[in-house]
């Protein structure tokens, strides 16, 4: 969890709001809220803000978890970050990394505006 925690550090330091979203066809978007609330005693339904539900036919095989942010300067190395231009277009930067935005769940982030 070393880069989760260097990746919360950072956020608070810097002191920015961040967005986790998560994105997959139907049937996987429902197995991720499922195990979602089970871990983390949460109520995250599919038509909460940052769960997006692609049509079971659409060309996506798996789960993507981003997390999307304003401010890279300083952010820790280990995980790439891109620029931003296509989906939530207010934040500036992002990084996809299922397992790390697992890490930051159990750190307290959440679906949604953080």
């Amino acid at each position: 969890m070393e880069i989760a925690e260097q990746i919360d550090d950072f956020f608070k330091r810097t002191g920015q709001t961040v967005f986790i979203e998560a994105e997959a066809k139907e049937s996987r978007v429902q197995n991720f809220i499922r195990d979602y609330n089970n871990r983390l005693s949460e109520n995250l339904n599919i038509s909460d803000d940052g769960i997006i539900a692609l049509d079971d036919d659409a060309n996506k095989w798996g789960l993507e978890l981003r997390c999307y942010f304003n401010d890279s300067n300083g952010f820790p190395n280990g995980v790439q970050i891109t620029s931003n231009r296509a989906y939530r277009t207010e934040y500036s930067y992002r990084f996809n990394d299922v397992d790390i935005i697992w890490e930051l769940f159990d750190l307290g982030y959440r679906i949604g505006l953080n």
